[in-house]
């Protein structure tokens, strides 16, 4: 991607500051603590409604052509669930795992108004990737707007494949972190409100919120799966750069 190219001084105000503060969260930052609190706003504000809105939406419609009859899901990071939509059917059983309480509490009432049976709620420690299910115990997992949050990426990916069952389908998306069409659109969007109506260091808190770009996603993906799509938007044809979102299909082939 372009980003290697770029001088620093670019570099920086595009994607954060990673030289300086790395890419593992310290939450006992200031900054960070700063963030957590005013995150709520934060999205509210600049994205809710918005081209942020928009482009979160890019990814969803990936699960449109999934199968969901009798089968067990789990779900990373939730939020908001705004692509029920896209559901054949409803499933068997449904698991939300989130590290926040509050999010897991908000997810499960949105499925249970839209109908879903056996929705289970499962709060993840902050500092560990471990999902707490068995092997072998989910027909499909679902990560929207998640993978580029997790630290220790490559571990996660493999508890993921743990707890699929063989065969079972990774879906989601992720935003185009790293970018040049991603960091431009921070640039002229949320870096300037963050200047104006938030007084943590916004260079910090994009190292430790989206440690991990999109190639970097991309080919974890592809050394654990079995790739059945990529899909780029909004311009699906044109270079990873011009994009703002991937989205994916992947098949646990372990036996």
């Amino acid at each position: 991607m372009i980003n290697k190219y770029l001088p620093y001084f670019i570099f920086k105000p595009l994607f954060g500051d990673r030289k300086q503060f790395g890419l593992q969260i310290d939450e006992t930052d200031p900054d960070y603590r700063l963030w957590k609190e005013n995150y709520l706003q934060f999205y509210n504000d600049n994205q809710k409604g918005k081209i942020g809105s928009i482009v979160n939406r890019f990814g969803f419609s990936i699960i449109k052509s999934l199968d969901f009859q009798n089968k067990t899901v789990l779900e990373l990071g939730p939020g908001i669930i705004e692509h029920t939509c896209f559901f054949s059917s409803i499933p068997h059983a449904y698991y939300l795992a989130d590290i926040d309480p509050q999010f897991l509490q908000y997810s499960q009432k949105i499925l249970q108004e839209n109908q879903f049976k056996n929705v289970k709620s499962i709060l993840m420690s902050s500092n560990k990737v471990d999902i707490p299910l068995e092997s072998n115990s989910v027909d499909i997992v679902l990560s929207f707007h998640q993978l580029e949050h997790v630290f220790q990426l490559e571990n996660h990916i493999a508890q993921i494949k743990r707890v699929l069952k063989p065969n079972g389908i990774l879906a989601g998306s992720v935003p185009t972190e790293g970018a040049l069409a991603w960091g431009l659109g921070r640039f002229l969007t949320s870096r300037p409100y963050v200047k104006k109506h938030m007084t943590f260091n916004y260079d910090k808190v994009i190292c430790w919120e989206h440690p991990n770009f999109v190639d970097k996603i991309k080919s974890q993906l592809a050394k654990q799966f079995q790739i059945q799509k990529f899909v780029k938007k909004p311009f699906p044809f044109l270079p990873i750069d011009f994009n703002l979102s991937l989205s994916f299909i992947c098949r646990n082939q372990s036996l």
